[in-house]
């Protein structure tokens, strides 16, 4: 099983059969998420001030995930300038501005 860390959140999502999650960072705090990836239906959502809790919530799941690495313009390549129009955040929670 895979996890989230300091190091691959902002790079990927961890995937199984049904359910997708992510961690996505906001101008304050971190934002975890899980969504049913068949049907788009958000499952889960819940802020947190730190990323140590974030990962953990995340890592508690008892699921099979798998870590996939996100393609195009996630993490440190969002300042780059390759976005060709594109968002640099996985996921914009309900309560986000933007």
């Amino acid at each position: 099983m895979s996890g989230f860390t300091p190091g691959n959140y902002e790079k990927g999502m961890l995937i199984d059969d049904e359910w997708m999650a992510g961690i996505s960072k906001e101008p304050v705090g971190f934002s975890v998420f899980v969504v049913d990836h068949r049907s788009g239906s958000l499952i889960a959502h819940q802020n947190f001030a730190t990323l140590e809790p974030a990962l953990v919530a995340v890592n508690q799941i008892p699921r099979r995930w798998k870590y996939e690495r996100a393609g195009g313009c996630s993490g440190e390549r969002c300042g780059e300038g390759k976005c060709k129009g594109e968002g640099c955040k996985i996921y914009v929670g309900p309560n986000s501005a933007g």
